[in-house]
């Protein structure tokens, strides 16, 4: 028996066609393994009849609650605002566009907590996509398993996990929430992977997984941020110190070049200028990188001297 009270939050835009039906198979999923709680519907500003639907819908289910956005937020925002306002310590987060089965899974990743898992993600394991779709996906995965060693298959979808570990994580931004599980991994939470079917939209089309070509710088760079803020928020000198030392060097070698061919090999330096400005430049950004990297150290240690006391 699941003695923790659950929060489902799921977004909802535009998503009339399918909205009841998610709803009232969530409500079974909760009364057929005898779960208490609550169902969260963030509308994020739809323009279509959701909003309206799930006011009647209202009166039938009382664990439903809807959270309206005056304008649209995102995938992201709505995970927030849904999180922020749970009332229990258990969250169960999915899309509300029945591409995830509420009956099969609910159940299965709440499993998972039960069994001690912090964390539980869900592998769509018959999924079928386009060769675009395909290649980015793979490509993305790949990249994540190599920046952060983690061997995760499917780190974007449903999921269930300790309200903790929202709260513990790096603050979430734009467009990171398909980032949770990398974030609560580097965290050391323990994680498990369930298996779970896919099933194609019976309505509407998808607003917030569409994957394009623009998406991939911003995608890109995000994840170096989120590497950066895993590794080296707390050391930034490594991250500084390291990189001022190789241009330094750099620099000390281009210098002793530039000594020898004027000394030794008894060439004048004025045939030698870029030579010479590239060593002056490598030995400036180096000591500046040295600099920022003792600033940000300054700026780590005041932080945690800040948290201390406020604990």
């Amino acid at each position: 028996m699941m003695k923790s009270k659950i929060s489902v939050v799921a977004p909802a835009y535009n998503e009339q066609g399918c909205i009841e039906e998610f709803v009232t198979e969530m409500n079974l999923a909760f009364e057929e393994n005898s779960y208490s709680g609550e169902i969260i519907i963030v509308n994020d500003a739809s323009k279509d009849k959701t909003l309206p639907i799930l006011q009647d819908l209202q009166k039938r289910f009382p664990r439903l609650r809807i959270i309206s956005h005056r304008k649209n937020r995102g995938l992201t925002s709505s995970m927030i605002t849904g999180i922020e306002n749970a009332r229990y310590d258990i969250i169960f987060f999915t899309s509300s566009d029945l591409e995830s089965h509420p009956r099969e899974d609910l159940p299965k990743l709440i499993n998972a907590l039960e069994q001690g898992y912090d964390v539980a993600i869900g592998w769509r394991v018959n999924k079928r996509q386009g060769l675009l779709k395909t290649i980015l996906s793979k490509s993305f995965n790949a990249l994540v398993r190599h920046l952060f060693k983690v061997h995760f298959r499917d780190v974007g979808w449903v999921r269930a996990f300790r309200k903790e570990v929202y709260y513990n994580i790096e603050s979430m931004r734009s467009d990171w929430h398909r980032y949770f599980v990398i974030l609560a991994a580097q965290q050391e939470y323990k994680i498990k992977e369930v298996p779970l079917r896919f099933y194609p939209r019976k309505s509407g089309k998808s607003k917030y997984g569409r994957i394009g070509l623009k998406r991939i710088p911003g995608g890109f760079l995000d994840l170096l941020v989120i590497k950066f803020l895993t590794s080296f928020s707390k050391r930034p000198m490594r991250m500084f110190g390291s990189l001022g030392a190789f241009l330094i060097a750099f620099g000390l070698l281009c210098g002793i070049y530039v000594l020898y061919l004027n000394f030794v090999a008894l060439e004048a330096v004025g045939t030698r200028v870029p030579l010479v400005l590239l060593t002056v430049f490598l030995l400036v950004a180096g000591l500046q990188l040295f600099g920022l990297g003792f600033v940000s150290e300054l700026i780590v240690s005041h932080t945690e001297k800040q948290k201390r006391k406020q604990g």
